[in-house]
């Protein structure tokens, strides 16, 4: 049996109930799963997550901020405290949901930003959400695909530390394809980190194809025999949240996590 709680993630981009529920009665299919990564990036009324909640009382709920158009270390001041403004409304959101935690994407810098400035810029911001979240729940941020252009992805493995440097409480959420993508040393961060990681997003990649997000059950450079027992043995009890695309994926990858 594993230590960890395992878990998949569920998408709420739209208020409808028809379309909630055919998602949530899906999730239900699946069995042996203890939590679920609500990704939420539609305003939610209190009737709204009262309903959700109900649908999804038998779980245990973790959260993940909204990260499309966001970003904490924007070259613009202004785009930075419209961020912060709006991850202060999801972790109320996230709050009224009982979640435990919520995950926190930095967003991508601009060229000509240092990762240095970069680093210092996301410090400042994300300091005050978690004074803003207090002892309400953890915030963790995540480790992304170093893509590089007029906006450049962050942080790596390496720059979550420096980060840590800065601001010393930081939790992370580990996303194992985007360690592949990058072809990190994920074993050895995690196992010197265990500590701050509270939640690792689980799917499959390939350094070679330049492609992640897809089935553990299809051919990839992830171990997951390898990698379950690995976070059994340094005893990991935190969460593991599968986080594939489509449902045949969903399917087929939990299979091999609970095998």
């Amino acid at each position: 049996m594993n230590k960890f709680s395992f878990g998949i993630s569920l998408n709420i981009f739209t208020t409808n109930r028809q379309e909630l529920q055919k998602n949530i009665d899906f999730v239900k299919t699946i069995p042996g799963l203890n939590h679920l990564e609500i990704l939420s990036e539609v305003d939610l009324s209190p009737d709204d997550i009262d309903w959700i909640k109900n649908q999804l009382s038998d779980y245990q709920l973790i959260f993940h901020g909204p990260f499309t158009a966001m970003s904490l270390v924007s070259g613009h001041d202004l785009i930075n405290q419209a961020s912060v403004n709006i991850y202060q409304k999801f972790i109320d959101q996230a709050v009224a949901f009982h979640a435990k935690l919520m995950t926190v994407h930095t967003g991508k810098y601009p060229m000509y930003f240092t990762s240095q400035k970069a680093i210092e810029t996301f410090a400042k911001n994300f300091q005050e959400l978690l004074i803003y979240a207090d002892s309400k729940l953890v915030l963790t941020t995540e480790n992304m695909f170093s893509g590089r252009g007029a906006q450049i992805d962050f942080p790596s493995l390496k720059e979550l530390i420096d980060i840590s440097n800065l601001n010393s409480n930081l939790n992370y959420t580990i996303d194992i394809g985007h360690c592949i993508r990058n072809n990190e040393d994920f074993y050895e961060f995690i196992s010197q980190n265990k500590n701050n990681i509270q939640n690792i997003h689980l799917h499959n990649a390939s350094f070679l194809d330049k492609h992640d997000h897809f089935g553990l059950q299809l051919p990839g450079d992830l171990d997951t025999k390898k990698f379950i027992n690995f976070l059994n043995e340094i005893n990991y009890q935190n969460f593991v949240t599968l986080e594939v695309l489509t449902d045949e994926d969903k399917i087929e990858s939990v299979k091999l996590v609970q095998a």
